[in-house]
């Protein structure tokens, strides 16, 4: 593990400049530490550290101990639990300027999930008695926290609440919707990921978004899909239109009068 701040060691005159450069990186990769002062930030920057971790290799498992945050730099983690069939649930994937560990908060001294990098990941952390005390020294840091493990408590919540009560042709539509932007899906996911998100199977993930694009609801481009019909699609996500993984299905017959 090496110090992310090289500002310790930097000559003094140089000292503020690069703290001043390193706050302003921070800023713009991160919301959450965009709320903090300057000053603020120029204490937080020397309690940070940096650590490489490669694909798969992970950064902590549910029944830890809570101790260190993770803020990304570059790269993926997944955030997952393990059922007792031994699959995994990918309950969230945080990508770069994103935060890992937070929900400490709630998790009373031990880890109630597992973290693991999907990618080649770089990240800084800070040790979890640190950031508790910047947390109690900072409201507008809290309130930040606040809103970002509310989104990711509601985000789990909708993917236990999907896989016990959708079919999985209504899951997959759901987080096909939910990841779109302007009409196209970057997945950033393998189908084997993708199927670990919604509870089901790689073989089961890729026969349905072949039955998807054989009705007309998407079609696939370099590292995702384009939405061709947003209605079809939420059809099938609300259960009003059921699609099997396992017969193939015919193009809906177009409307149009001649």
């Amino acid at each position: 593990m090496t110090t992310f701040s090289p500002v310790r060691e930097a000559p003094a005159r140089g000292r503020h400049a690069l703290q001043r450069s390193i706050a302003w990186y921070l800023r713009q990769l991160s919301k959450v530490l965009n709320v903090l002062s300057d000053e603020e930030l120029e204490r937080l920057i020397p309690m940070l550290t940096e650590r490489s971790f490669r694909p798969r290799q992970v950064l902590f498992r549910a029944g830890d101990p809570p101790e260190r945050v993770y803020l990304l730099l570059k790269g993926r983690v997944k955030i997952y639990q393990v059922a007792e069939n031994g699959k995994e649930i990918i309950l969230d994937v945080v990508g770069k300027g994103g935060v890992v560990g937070d929900m400490a908060i709630v998790e009373d001294n031990e880890r109630i999930a597992c973290a693991a990098a999907i990618d080649d990941t770089v990240a800084v952390s800070i040790t979890w008695d640190d950031f508790s005390h910047l947390l109690q020294q900072s409201p507008k840091l809290g309130f930040a926290m606040m809103e970002l493990m509310a989104r990711r408590l509601a985000g789990m919540q909708r993917t236990f609440m999907n896989i016990v009560s959708k079919p999985v042709s209504a899951r997959l539509a759901d987080i096909l919707l939910n990841r779109q932007e302007e009409g196209v899906v970057h997945l950033g996911l393998t189908h084997q990921e993708l199927a670990q998100t919604i509870g089901t199977s790689r073989e089961t993930v890729t026969a349905l978004l072949s039955r998807f694009s054989t009705l007309g609801a998407i079609t696939p481009i370099p590292d995702g899909y384009q939405i061709l019909d947003e209605d079809l699609l939420d059809d099938i996500a609300n259960g009003d239109l059921s699609v099997s993984p396992r017969h193939p299905v015919s193009p809906q017959p177009s409307t149009m009068t001649p």
